[in-house]
């Protein structure tokens, strides 16, 4: 529904206001506050008309009015950008990305990096796995029986693993398979790994076919573990802080949902729009039960082939436009560090 300029900026107003103070908006608020050029009379008409139109609501106990979904959704879609850090913030932000950590410690720790910034709950997801690729396999004997396997992967992540071997390791042999693995799967898709690998099984020599098996398997492991739905939190405790959500019911009911990783994935995910854009739902935009009353900012980051997806849940009543501006800063600098190390 379109609103006139008077009204626009009347409900913009409110909102301004509501998320600010916390308090329902009453015409006298708006009329010391804001150089709306009308007068109060003017205001409570216009209030009720808005109310009518479902962009308000008027909470029995109060005199003043708060904004509904509708009106948060017409006060973000209004805004003209997402707005910028202050420099101090752009400043830690760009310190933390300094020097190199393995992908799960530089995911958890731009969890909290994200939610001091914000004072809400941060989630990071880890680059999707269907576009990630294999960079590197390299294999290191370290006795007669075992071996050190390392994967090396697009979206930064290096994984170290021991394997053990029923036979004695010849060094030769293990070159040999280093070198194969490397020419078919160096960047291949992780998702068409174990595909490759059962087609290599038949190619390689009866001498060797035990070590590539036990090789096969370490690395068909690792392919395994990257499709568990993992997703890292930040500031869970701003859920039950002073100012987030009305009632213990609605806490707890936050609380269940975040518990449950594969619901917080598929909020994140369900939200995203274009790589660089910053996506908002509000409340009842929600499609995860429980989350009504919460609004989530997301953004897509970038780590080589792969996106990966970072965003903060708080009340509807959230500072839409800090948090879009954290949002797109701290996905912004994250995918450049994977930049940088790729």
């Amino acid at each position: 529904m379109d609103l006139d300029e008077r009204k626009a900026r009347l409900l913009r107003a409110v909102v301004h206001e509501f998320i600010y103070t916390e308090k329902p908006v009453g015409s006298k608020s708006l009329t010391e506050r804001y150089s709306l050029g009308v007068s109060p009379a003017t205001i409570r008409n216009e209030l009720a008309v808005l109310e009518e139109q479902g962009y308000l609501s008027h909470p029995h106990t109060s005199a003043g009015r708060i904004p509904t979904d509708a009106g948060y959704r017409f006060y973000v879609d209004a805004l003209s950008g997402v707005g910028e850090l202050a420099r101090a913030q752009e400043e830690t932000i760009a310190r933390f990305f300094e020097g190199a950590a393995d992908l799960e410690e530089t995911l958890q720790r731009t969890s909290l990096l994200l939610s001091s910034l914000t004072h809400y709950t941060a989630m990071v997801a880890p680059p999707a796995l269907d576009r990630s690729r294999l960079r590197h396999i390299e294999v290191v004997g370290l006795g007669r029986h075992v071996i050190m396997l390392v994967l090396i992967v697009d979206s930064g992540r290096v994984e170290k693993r021991l394997v053990e071997t029923a036979d004695e390791i010849a060094m030769e042999d293990l070159e040999v398979l280093r070198r194969q693995l490397n020419e078919r799967l160096a960047n291949e898709r992780l998702s068409r790994a174990e595909l490759i690998l059962d087609a290599m099984s038949d190619e390689v020599p009866p001498g060797r076919r035990a070590l590539f098996q036990t090789l096969a398997a370490a690395i068909g492991q690792f392919v395994g573990d990257q499709t568990s739905e993992r997703v890292w939190l930040g500031g869970q405790a701003n859920i039950a802080g002073p100012g987030a959500f009305d009632g213990i019911e609605t806490v707890r009911r936050v609380y269940e949902a975040l518990e449950q990783q594969v619901l917080v994935l598929r909020m994140l995910q369900a939200t995203l729009g274009r790589d660089d854009a910053v996506s908002v739902v509000i409340g009842s935009e929600n499609t995860v039960e429980g989350m009504e009353a919460c609004s989530l900012v997301t953004s897509a980051y970038l780590a080589g082939d792969a996106s990966g997806s970072i965003g903060v849940l708080g009340p509807t009543r959230m500072d839409y436009l800090r948090a879009m501006a954290a949002v797109q800063a701290v996905a912004r600098y994250l995918g450049d560090a994977f930049d940088a190390n790729g």
